[in-house]
């Protein structure tokens, strides 16, 4: 029993000195080319300078979690950059009835209570000006963001799909939306021979051709998509309108942002650089994802920021009536603009059993 307890402390002995002969000693340059994996990573950002961006003065200090945060979570009342300099009244960001989901397949009560929202490496950063300086360096801002996401953000309600009045949800936003409008129909077209209210004596649909823009909104209550493509149906003889606006979309009408790209198969898949922000002067924030800087600066207050949201499968049964001849013009090109209509979604429900909202 002594042998083989001498025996294997030799052998440890033996190993430990081998193992202390393989060891390298490194100095600190060395040291910070070595990586690897945490579970927080603190980065150190310069600013740069470029065009109308004028950051070379200004740090960014960016705390992350390196791993998939799963959320479900409803909110009440989002209330955000209320009066302050820009005025008393409104608020940068005023929500009413937040829930943040996975994509349920069902749009069934409580559809939503047993999915999540995913955030893939999370992060909170500070931007400083003067960082090099101890005696003036100060915080410029701060944003919570993640390097990708993949949900829904349900808003308010909907009870009435043919009316723009009864809808709750957005009362003013102030940020840059990304908007994806994917497989839209307008199911009740009416074409009218002299005015929208008489006359009318063509009727059918209209698919809405894929269509993107990004909305930059500024405590707005509206928002308008303009130039897109719509394909009228053989009862409105087939018609092709190539300049179609429709103008003073309330947000309120907005009751499900999907935060998703898509795949070459169809699928969607997390998108990048979604954040949350507070900065005391227009800041220019980077883009996690692949390390270069956004085009369109956070503004002063608080500001969000989501680069890539779906509107699909929208089914407008709301009646979309035109003038004869601006159909006639907008298949010529001719811009037609369209008041705004109720795009028919509703939020998806988060809530347990009779529960309102919760």
């Amino acid at each position: 029993m002594k042998k083989t307890i001498i025996a294997s402390m030799a052998v440890s002995a033996l190993s430990l000195t081998t193992m202390s002969h393989a060891m390298t000693s490194l100095d600190d340059h060395d040291l910070s080319q070595i990586s690897g994996q945490a579970l927080l990573n603190l980065q150190n950002i310069s600013g740069v300078s470029s065009g109308s961006m004028n950051q070379s003065n200004m740090g960014f200090y960016r705390l992350s979690l390196e791993g998939q945060l799963s959320l479900n979570a409803n909110i009440k009342k989002l209330q955000l950059g209320c009066g302050g300099s820009k005025g008393a009244g409104a608020c940068d960001i005023d929500i009413d009835n937040i829930s943040l989901t996975g994509i349920p397949t069902s749009t069934a009560a409580g559809a939503g209570v047993d999915t999540d929202f995913i955030l893939n490496n999370p992060f909170i950063e500070f931007a400083i000006d003067n960082p090099n300086s101890a005696s003036t360096r100060s915080i410029a801002g701060f944003r919570l963001g993640a390097l990708s996401a993949l949900g829904v953000m349900s808003i308010g309600s909907n009870t009435d799909l043919n009316s723009t009045t009864d809808d709750t949800g957005i009362n003013t936003l102030s940020g840059d939306i990304g908007v994806r409008v994917t497989n839209a129909t307008l199911t009740d077209v009416s074409a009218c021979l002299i005015s929208t209210t008489a006359g009318c004596w063509l009727n059918g649909t209209a698919n809405v051709a894929d269509y993107s823009t990004t909305l930059v909104a500024r405590r707005n209550s509206s928002f308008s998509l303009k130039g897109m493509t719509a394909q009228a149906s053989s009862s409105l003889l087939g018609l092709k309108l190539t300049n179609v606006n429709m103008n003073n979309v309330p947000y309120s009408n907005t009751h499900q942002l999907l935060i998703a790209g898509i795949d070459g198969n169809g699928n969607y898949v997390a998108t990048g650089n979604a954040s949350l922000s507070l900065q005391s002067k227009d800041i220019y924030w980077q883009n996690v994802s692949d390390g270069s800087w956004r085009t369109i600066a956070a503004e002063k207050g608080w500001w969000i920021s989501l680069p890539t949201t779906q509107f699909a499968n929208l089914q407008i049964t709301q009646p979309v009536k035109l003038n004869a001849f601006d159909a006639i013009g907008g298949a010529l090109g001719q811009v037609v603009d369209l008041a705004a209509v109720d795009l028919g979604q509703q939020p998806i429900s988060n809530c347990y059993g009779g529960v309102k909202f919760c």
